[in-house]
């Protein structure tokens, strides 16, 4: 384990008060926040009720605090600030570019597809399929969700309409990370927009906008930032900005010149009406909260309570494993079904024991899901995987 997290997780883990009652391992579910996020939310309200909503103070410290997510965000990923746009979650996300894109009749999308895919990058595109008459290309995938290159370049080979593909970068099932630098290249290759959902990576593994070569990425805050509800992010490159319009318009995303709306620039021109600045003085603070622990170290961290609970759970015979072998092709998640039990059923016992896991799909199989994170610890791997032998026996 890496020399930061070895020193500091005891601290760390006293910053997250589930950690005193509960084994929490649904970190790609929704993750906890830090006492010390939860913190500058209330600190942010009490300041917002005593000095007046609508005060000069509270007003500049809602720009900087804004300025300051940006930034943090810039870091995160890789991008410009202004290139940074705040969003309700990722499903807003997907929604903002789905429904904010000039299609035409027969214009084309290439998809993983819906039986392997989370929701919130599928039905969106379903949706405008039907009301725009487009169509979806889904790519034909393995049990862990990878697909075959010559498969993605067949279908831009033979559809000279394809104006995007849409992927998850890691899967909220089993973690698999896709390679989406190499689809980066070919989509580029072929002046096709890339779009990613990346709730399931940032905050997990590193992500480079810029390397990934992508023009348009969501995330929220709730996962693996460990931030509040209600506030995500939408990276949309300055490259292609103009190919997306507003869903929505107002005071803060235009103005009204000589009888003529005038849209601002980005990111403004997408954020219509006030924001809900309590999650971004959240997010902000959970952001710098990664950061000050470095997405290396904690990439470490998942990495090793992963193949703890991977090597674990292989010593159970009932157990399947629905992951990939090799552990640079995933993040933390570790998924898993029994033989003997139903998977819902595994997940309900555990509940009842003060462990917290999630009862997912991939395709018709419903499995176990394990998503730790840097605030958890061996021994709670440990604890789960004997909780999980016991009610198997």
């Amino acid at each position: 384990m890496n020399n930061f997290l070895v020193n500091n997780l005891s601290e760390i883990r006293k910053d997250f008060s589930i950690t005193k009652k509960k084994i929490y391992l649904n970190n790609g579910s929704i993750a906890p926040m830090s006492l010390s996020t939860i913190k500058s939310i209330t600190d942010f309200l009490f300041r917002y009720s005593e000095e007046g909503p609508d005060s000069v103070s509270i007003s500049s410290f809602i720009e900087n605090i804004k300025s300051e997510l940006r930034l943090r965000i810039s870091h995160l990923i890789n991008c410009l600030p202004e290139e940074v746009i705040f969003t309700q979650s990722t499903t807003e996300g997907v929604n903002y570019v789905a429904n904010g894109m000039d299609w035409k009749k027969n214009d084309g999308i290439i998809l993983r597809g819906g039986t392997h895919e989370h929701y919130a990058n599928y039905l969106p595109w379903l949706y405008v399929s039907h009301r725009k008459k487009i169509k979806i290309h889904e790519l034909n995938i393995d049990q862990n969700g990878f697909f075959d290159f010559s498969d993605l370049e067949s279908i831009l080979a033979k559809q000279n309409r394809i104006k995007l593909i849409s992927l998850s970068h890691a899967l909220y099932n089993n973690g698999s990370i896709m390679p989406i630098n190499q689809v980066g290249k070919i989509a580029r290759e072929n002046n096709v927009l890339l779009f990613v959902d990346a709730a399931q990576s940032v905050g997990s593994i590193k992500v480079d906008v810029k390397e990934m070569g992508c023009d348009i990425l969501a995330f929220p805050a709730f996962k693996w930032i460990c931030g509040p509800l209600g506030i995500g992010i939408l990276y949309c490159n300055n490259r292609i900005k103009d190919l997306i319009r507003p869903l929505f318009v107002g005071g803060e995303s235009a103005t009204y010149e000589k009888n003529k709306l005038v849209l601002n620039k980005c990111p403004e021109r997408f954020q219509a009406g006030y924001r809900n600045y309590p999650g971004i003085v959240g997010m902000e603070t959970a952001a710098r909260y990664l950061l000050r622990i470095g997405i290396d170290n904690i990439r470490s961290h998942h990495l090793r309570l992963s193949k703890l609970f991977k090597q674990e759970l292989e010593r159970i015979q009932s157990i399947k494993l629905h992951c990939v072998e090799n552990e640079n092709e995933k993040t933390s998640i570790v998924s898993f079904s029994s033989n003997k039990i139903d998977s819902k059923l595994i997940v309900d016992k555990l509940y009842a024991n003060g462990i917290i896991l999630a009862e997912r799909n991939i395709f018709d199989k419903t499995i176990v899901r394990s998503s730790p994170h840097f605030y958890n610890s061996e021994e709670e791997i440990i604890q789960t995987c004997n909780s999980i032998k016991k009610i198997l026996n």
